[in-house]
């Protein structure tokens, strides 16, 4: 479902708390050539970035937000609207990763 990007954080945080471990979150522009994926593992969430810079980082859930604002400002600049869809644990597996950064803890 595209998302405004006034409302994106707001529709994020609220699935993230339906998540069941192994579920992701994943944000696209309209041209679908970066993304933002947040995989629930356990008590934390795994966010991987993929365009202007490639990043992985591991967050608990107290510090996702401040986390997830810095992420789609930088990734989502220009964009009005912005793709969000819940990836079941199968497309998860099978979600392309392009490159495999350092894991940062944040």
């Amino acid at each position: 479902m595209q998302v405004d990007n006034g409302r994106l954080l707001y529709e994020i945080l609220t699935r993230l708390d339906k998540l069941k471990s192994g579920q992701a979150v994943l944000l696209q522009p309209f041209k679908k050539d970066r993304s933002i994926s947040i995989t629930l593992s356990g008590d934390s969430f795994h966010i991987i970035e993929q365009g202007f810079e490639k990043n992985e980082f591991m967050v608990e859930a107290k510090k996702i937000r401040k986390l997830l604002k810095t992420l789609c400002k930088r990734e989502f600049p220009h964009s009005r609207k912005v793709w969000l869809r819940v990836l079941k644990h199968e497309e998860v597996a099978g979600f392309p990763r392009h490159h495999r950064p350092p894991i940062r803890v944040a």
